[in-house]
């Protein structure tokens, strides 16, 4: 861990927490493959090794604004790569990374349809407990 200066006192940088998991690469690569194209963001994502690649394709795919990059990264590893970095889930990562487009397209579709949010109504609300009127005189 790396020491930092807090409030004058010397103390050590705080681990991140036991749920989040750290990025598995440098955060400044990290960057440039969030901001790219996605044809650029394979063409990056080449470069690393593949056990890298597909720690990154778990971690993005983790993520719910990160997941198409998820597959992007996936689509550059192998079954076996993935099921080593993601277990079980890495089989159904590797099939939806074959193809990213229709794979986005289907989740779109599975959002727009018949995932409506309504608003109950008040009409048959029955109240717990008797309404006390304030104008009682006890």
């Amino acid at each position: 861990m790396t020491p930092t200066l807090k409030e004058g006192v010397m103390s050590r940088a705080q681990p991140h927490s036991l749920n989040e998991t750290s990025i598995p690469i440098p955060e400044n690569l990290f960057g440039q493959l969030a901001q790219a194209e996605p044809a650029d963001a394979v063409e990056i994502a080449k470069e690393l090794p593949l056990q890298n690649r597909a720690r990154l394709a778990a971690f993005c795919y983790a993520r719910r604004h990160l997941n198409h990059l998820g597959l992007l990264i996936a689509s550059t590893c192998d079954l076996m790569t993935l099921k080593r970095a993601m277990g079980t889930v890495g089989e159904v990562v590797y099939r939806q990374s074959r193809d990213v487009e229709k794979t986005l397209a289907a989740e779109r579709g599975k959002l727009g349809a018949g995932n409506k949010i309504t608003l109950a109504t008040a009409a048959n609300v029955v109240p717990l407990r008797p309404v006390q009127s304030m104008d009682r005189e006890d």
